[in-house]
């Protein structure tokens, strides 16, 4: 059996130091995974589809995220709310299509459903680039991109389950770049909205 040795701790003569940055620089030509959020390792934000508006955007706050994934009572995962979605006019248009005040809202009113997300498998990002992912969210036309990945449903043999396994954000990819990566975002128009209520 290998012996483990106790490594070296000092105490600091400074009275301060710094937190290292939690978005180190990027390079176009450095790898993918450099500016994805893992979520083996990195625990995400998750909301029950009934939470109101001002409870999840206080989660978020408190949390310091701005996106978090929103959840069924068995778990599973139906959608995304960003802060944007919640203290848009996507919210004040809903609720005035239904005849409700926004406080009558659920975060799964306002939420990106599964279905209408961007997805890359994760198996594409063994040798993608940040340019990669770059082009990528142009291409979409969305801030958040997520990577998927199959796995098996101990539930269900043979039938692989779909799972979040990470998150790229594009405040996150602008903030390591130091520039903007002009995403074209796809419309959040009222022929949206209407066609999201006329689902409702």
């Amino acid at each position: 059996m290998r012996d483990y040795l106790a490594l070296p701790v000092r105490s600091l003569a400074e009275r301060r130091v710094a937190l290292v940055g939690n978005v180190a620089h990027v390079e176009l030509g450095d790898p993918a995974s450099a500016v994805m959020t893992d979520l083996r390792v990195a625990p995400s934000v998750v909301v029950p589809s009934t939470e109101a508006l001002d409870d999840t955007r206080r989660l978020m706050q408190h949390a310091g995220v701005r996106m978090a994934f929103v959840i069924e009572t068995g778990g599973d995962v139906v959608g995304l709310a960003t802060a944007a979605d919640l203290q848009g006019e996507r919210p004040m248009l809903i609720a005035a299509g239904r005849q409700l005040a926004q406080r009558e809202l659920s975060v799964a009113d306002v939420m990106t459903p599964v279905a209408a997300w961007s997805t890359i498998d994760v198996a594409r990002l063994a040798n993608a680039r940040v340019g990669d992912i770059v082009e990528t969210f142009r291409r979409a036309g969305d801030r958040y991109l997520i990577a998927i990945e199959l796995l098996p449903d101990p539930d269900a043999e043979n039938t692989p389950r779909t799972v979040v396994r990470g998150v790229f954000s594009a405040n996150r990819v602008e903030r390591g770049l130091g520039h903007s990566i002009d995403i074209e975002l796809r419309s959040r128009s009222f022929a949206d909205l209407a066609s999201a209520l006329a689902h409702h």
